[in-house]
């Protein structure tokens, strides 16, 4: 009798935790529709700097596209899972075994299309970045070859994870819903194969992200430009970190059943770090895009602020090849000058025309892009236009 007492007392507590997590999942459902509408501002922006630099859509902003659509469905689990209480919430239990329950059911639902969506979307997000590298970096062709080999192994992993999940309890398809325990003795489905998904996607996510650094670095142009790209990677990091995370979470709860026997409570902290990593993933794949967009807002911004500037301000452009402040004005890029210059003689008058104006329009940069033309090789060429007089008809 002591053993039901017990029991009976887990199950109630374990009943009143879930109730208690029930209503503490809005934090949850906000997280993934705020991440639902960064993503698809990041992924239309992409696409708006493309047609802002007159470039044509390639091959990466497709992947990109269709990338976005599987991570919006992968939110669309989350929020799912949370409303119905399978995500954020526990397990019952009986003494350290889970009792089969309504919940648990639903929450291997989500679950099993969490886990076959995500491969093909992690796999698409790799894969544009990659395309861009090889897009970006098209000259160099030993970094074609070594796209063309990345391209084929992220293809090769993410085919081969999604298909073994597809048909983990083969074409029995009611068990890959079924409770846990019957779930566990009819599939095959391992915590070998999930912990290698996670290992590889975290050791495919750190040579993607980096490939192009010694390219970087191996470019002309000032230390600040080069480290101010090479910073963008440090975005990356963040989703290595996340991908990192997960397995550890995963691990700890998968490895260590009896310590961990709360299948809910794992499902939920390794679907979470999931979302978050694809979510910021597939905005780390748009970054780099983004430039056009970016120096555009900047020159708005320069041009509203100068109107309503303090007189003592100095706002300046930088310059697009250093990041340094040029001496061009935003409101116009071509200065003009008047001048007072002796233009020509006429003696039937004895007036000589040096009080004339003209206007001498010249193109002007900054010390810095002169610094450059110094330092590089290629061809400075200027321009000059000039305005001259012709003396009219009888006059000599």
């Amino acid at each position: 009798m002591a053993f039901d007492y017990m029991s009976t007392r887990n199950i109630t507590a374990a009943r009143s935790a879930l109730i208690y997590r029930n209503e503490n999942r809005s934090g949850l459902i906000f997280m993934t529709s705020f991440f639902c509408c960064v993503v698809i501002a990041t992924v239309f922006l992409r696409f708006h700097a493309k047609r802002l630099a007159r470039v044509g859509i390639g091959i990466d902003d497709w992947l990109a596209l269709a990338a976005l659509i599987l991570v919006l469905a992968l939110n669309g689990v989350f929020i799912g899972g949370a409303v119905e209480g399978a995500i954020g919430g526990h397990s019952i239990l009986n003494g350290t075994l889970p009792v089969p329950s309504d919940l648990e059911n639903t929450a291997q639902k989500y679950k099993y299309v969490f886990q076959v969506i995500e491969k093909p979307a992690f796999g698409l997000i790799k894969l544009s970045l990659i395309f861009f590298w090889k897009r970006l970096f098209r000259p160099a062709k030993y970094f074609s070859t070594v796209c063309w080999v990345m391209i084929g192994i992220t293809s090769g992993w993410a085919l081969s994870f999604f298909f073994a999940t597809l048909f983990q309890c083969g074409t029995k398809w009611k068990f890959n819903v079924a409770d846990v325990k019957t779930f566990r003795d009819e599939c095959n489905s391992s915590p070998n194969m999930i912990a290698a998904f996670t290992g590889l996607d975290l050791l495919t996510d750190v040579i993607i992200m980096f490939m192009p650094v010694p390219l970087i670095w191996g470019l002309r142009m000032p230390t600040r430009k080069k480290a101010s790209v090479t910073g963008i990677f440090i975005l990356g990091l963040f989703t290595i970190s996340t991908g990192a995370t997960r397995m550890y979470f995963y691990i700890m709860s998968t490895y260590n059943r009896a310590e961990n026997p709360d299948f809910i409570a794992n499902f939920t902290l390794f679907i979470l770090w999931s979302v978050i990593e694809v979510n910021v993933a597939i905005i780390v794949c748009c970054i780099p895009t983004l430039t056009p967009v970016l120096e555009g807002y900047y020159s708005s911004l320069v041009v509203l602020l100068s109107r309503v500037r303090p007189k003592k301000w100095r706002l300046s452009l930088l310059s697009r090849d250093t990041g340094e402040p040029s001496n061009i004005s935003p409101k116009a890029p071509v200065i003009s000058e008047i001048s007072l210059v002796p233009l020509r003689n006429f003696p039937q008058d004895g007036v000589s025309w040096q009080d004339v104006p003209r206007v001498i329009t010249k193109a002007s940069y900054g010390a810095a892009e002169a610094q450059m033309a110094q330092n590089n090789e290629g061809i400075l060429a200027r321009t000059e236009i000039s305005r001259t007089f012709e003396p009219r008809e009888g006059w000599s």
